[in-house]
């Protein structure tokens, strides 16, 4: 029972271990590669998450919000770099102010609130547990 437990839980792992990693790689790439100590990383995942989500929902084509959205956490980027580097403010503290700034500025964007729910059966860009859970079972290793 255990292993049937720990199988049915693996697609929704290898998902969200996906996801993540985009994220680390961001960090990784910040923090080892640059020498820079970024936490803008925390805030900008959001900001594209958010500003995606919400151009979704207002109609425009999923791909161009996706595009959008990385454009939204280059900008959130680009701003944490001019902190520092135009605003003479530390690496790290430059970071930490777009972080909390962002903050509000993703509550805002969804409108006030923390969720907001996209229909995955209406988008062929969102890919749900259920697909990932129904594909690995029909298409075994």
């Amino acid at each position: 029972m255990l292993l049937t437990s720990l199988l049915n839980a693996l697609p929704g792992a290898v998902t969200q271990g996906l996801i993540w990693g985009l994220m680390a790689i961001g960090v990784y790439i910040t923090y080892r590669i640059l020498d820079v100590a970024d936490l803008t990383v925390d805030g900008s995942l959001a900001l594209g998450g958010a500003a995606c989500v919400m151009l979704i929902r207002g109609g425009v084509n999923p791909w161009l919000a996706l595009l959008i959205a990385a454009l939204c956490g280059a900008a959130a980027g680009f701003i944490t770099g001019t902190l520092h580097t135009r605003c003479g403010i530390p690496a790290i503290l430059a970071g930490i102010l777009t972080q909390l700034a962002l903050y509000s500025v993703n509550l805002r964007i969804m409108g006030g609130k923390a969720n907001q729910a996209v229909s995955v059966d209406k988008y062929d860009l969102i890919v749900s547990q259920r697909f990932v859970r129904q594909l690995s079972l029909e298409n075994p290793m």
